[in-house]
């Protein structure tokens, strides 16, 4: 019977202690909708004790605002240069599209993007020869992107068809 005292205090016991109060962080309202959030204020935290924000607090708080990163000013205008030119390669002004890539290019000449944009604009101009060096120089300047790689082999290709060498337009 003894034992069974025992058992049943030692249960108790245990209980009790699952449930007690921690009295080391401070005492929050129960009025509040959210529980407290404990943060350390510095690095030596581990000795200090934690600082509570309550929901009064996060309230006065100003909400995180995320911001897009915008591309630097320089990548700003290469993008709206290239638009503009295909914008006017779709009205067939070809001298205006091709005006518009080379100033993109003086910013930014190792961008593959804007040597395969010259390659469609000398392909539309009929400068097939152009076009096939433009092409090239866009697959040495971006080797990972196989989209560009094959938008620039479909030009190459149709480039050597418009120039007879079908032997050649084969290997693309």
């Amino acid at each position: 019977m003894t034992k069974l005292y025992l058992l049943l205090f030692f249960i108790i016991s245990l209980i009790n202690g699952c449930t007690s109060i921690d009295y080391s962080r401070p005492n929050v309202n129960s009025d509040d909708k959210y529980p407290p959030v404990y943060e350390r204020t510095s690095e030596n935290a581990t000795a200090q004790q934690p600082r509570v924000i309550t929901t009064a607090m996060a309230e006065q708080a100003q909400p995180i605002k995320l911001k897009k990163k915008s591309p630097p000013p320089s990548r700003q205008a290469v993008l709206d240069l290239l638009a503009q030119s295909k914008s006017a390669m779709e009205e067939n002004q070809y001298d205006a599209a091709e005006g518009l890539l080379k100033r993109a290019l003086r910013i930014e000449l190792g961008n593959a993007w804007l040597w395969y944009n010259m390659a469609v604009l000398n392909f539309y101009q009929e400068d097939y020869q152009q076009a096939i060096q433009q092409a090239l120089k866009s697959n040495n300047l971006e080797k990972n992107n196989p989209q560009l790689k094959l938008n620039n082999s479909k030009i190459i290709k149709q480039s050597y068809i418009e120039l007879g060498d079908l032997k050649k337009a084969q290997q693309y």
